[in-house]
């Protein structure tokens, strides 16, 4: 599938973890990442954390528009304030309205590894833009700060190429926890992981939750 349209939400997979969410006249980039082109259409920019394949300042030129508004991590201050757009820094369980669009960070760490730790302040997002709630997870193993969002996520963007971050049976752990209406695989094909990783992660949820294998650009 190339896109997902859900309530007149289209979600699009860039590379890697990187997302085009388009709706009610508002385009949101999370994580852009490799992107093959430079749309420049991007009226709000997230970066869930500040490493390179997350925050990649190269990237978030491409696809931002001059006015463009980005919302960051805190520890991203570092690249985007140099930028020279408009800038919102959030951490865990802060708030920000742009442009229409709410987005709210939300935890996101490893258990076990040392890649994103709690004190780092990396981020997930819940993005809410015409009507629909897209979360995505960042660079995060399965959380128990991923319950508190069961029943009011409609479509999850979940990492599962493991290493750094879930593999693809801990991300089924995280749906079955967050229950989307629909989940969609992210964080393989570039680095880590491969587009095996996404089909387990869709076999282990037959039956239990929708997912959709996003192509990318």
């Amino acid at each position: 599938m190339k896109a997902l349209e859900f309530g007149g939400v289209v979600i699009e997979r860039i590379r890697h973890a990187g997302f085009r969410l388009s709706g009610g006249g508002i385009t949101v980039y999370i994580d852009p990442f490799n992107v093959p082109r430079s749309p420049g259409d991007g009226d709000v920019v997230i970066c869930t954390h500040d490493h390179y394949d997350h925050c990649s300042p190269e990237d978030v030129r491409r696809v931002a528009k001059r006015d463009a508004v980005v919302v960051a991590s805190v520890n991203c201050e570092g690249k985007v304030r140099r930028l020279g757009f408009e800038y919102k820094l959030l951490k865990p369980g802060e708030t920000a309205a742009v442009k229409g669009v709410e987005v709210t960070a939300v935890p996101a760490y490893n258990v076990g590894k040392r890649f994103h730790t709690r004190e780092y302040q990396g981020i997930g997002v819940v993005v809410k833009i015409a009507g629909v709630s897209v979360y995505h997870a960042g660079d995060t193993d399965f959380i128990p700060e991923m319950e508190r969002l069961r029943g009011s996520v409609d479509v999850a963007l979940l990492p599962v190429s493991g290493v750094y971050v879930m593999d693809a049976s801990e991300a089924a752990r995280a749906a079955l926890a967050i229950m989307p209406k629909v989940a969609v695989p992210m964080h393989y094909g570039e680095i880590v992981g491969s587009a095996s990783d996404a089909e387990a992660f869709k076999r282990a949820l037959e039956g239990k939750v929708r997912v959709e294998i996003l192509e990318g650009w």
